[in-house]
């Protein structure tokens, strides 16, 4: 039954998405948050109907969060390296 391999693989998603939530204090802006599967058993993590600030909350964290990735890494790959 692959579509158990999807919805287990949608509800870890899901759970790290909820806690990531719970730590913004957005939890209660994602009330349908919830793991599905579509009808070829993939796994699937759905946010539900939420308002429109909570969306581009959310999208401001995305845009930040990519952000000091890319700079941690540009800081990481510049720093000069000493030869043995």
């Amino acid at each position: 039954m692959s579509y158990v391999r999807g919805w287990s693989h949608a509800h870890h998603g899901t759970a790290a998405l909820a806690d990531r939530l719970r730590a913004l204090g957005l939890d209660s802006d994602f009330p349908g948050l919830k793991a599905d599967v579509n009808v070829d058993g993939d796994g699937l993590v759905c946010l539900g109907q939420i308002r429109p600030e909570a969306a581009q909350f959310l999208a401001q964290a995305l845009v930040t969060g990519l952000a000091l990735e890319l700079a941690e890494h540009l800081a990481t790959d510049q720093t000069p390296r000493r030869s043995a």
